[in-house]
């Protein structure tokens, strides 16, 4: 017997469909090899089609779909690749945006508190420089919480005399 599946296995395509239509001496075979990815483009693939004697298909089979077969393992490979990497932008993306609206949200209720009216500096300094923070760690770069955290600095440990120098 021959080494049919394990050639094949080597052709570097992991699935196939395969036909084959025995018609007297005279024989034909298709091979569609499949991919995983979503691409409906890669759905639309025909068949690779080979007809001849038995003999002829017995010696060339291997012989004749090598080429054909090795560009659409690229073509499959690429196709993964690009499908995989699409995904990762589309998490990262969504990461970026999910931060941003927590900036977001923390940056309004910052400014509630600063603007409540029983908000007092001396008592509340830790919880506007906490919340200040928090926005920081998601976005070093904020304005207004990099603002907060320097002017809550002063009630921190207020010295009655740091006024007057």
């Amino acid at each position: 017997m021959s080494n049919f599946f394990s050639t094949l296995k080597q052709m570097g395509v992991e699935q196939y469909g395969i036909s084959i239509l025995f018609d007297d001496e005279t024989v034909s075979v298709s091979v569609l090899p499949k991919s995983s990815a979503n691409d409906k483009a890669l759905q639309s693939l025909k068949p690779l089609t080979l007809r001849g004697n038995v003999m002829e298909v017995d010696e060339k089979f291997f012989q004749i779909l090598q080429k054909p077969l090795e560009q659409t393992k690229t073509l499959f490979r690429n196709t993964a690749a690009f499908e995989k990497s699409l995904q990762e932008t589309e998490q990262k993306t969504q990461q970026a945006k999910k931060k941003k609206e927590s900036a977001s949200k923390k940056a309004i209720e910052l400014k509630q508190l600063l603007k409540e009216k029983g908000f007092n500096p001396m008592t509340d300094h830790k919880k506007a420089t906490d919340i200040a923070n928090e926005i920081l760690r998601i976005d070093p770069n904020h304005k207004e919480a990099q603002k907060v955290v320097k002017e809550m600095k002063a009630y921190e440990s207020p010295n009655l005399f740091e006024q007057w120098k």
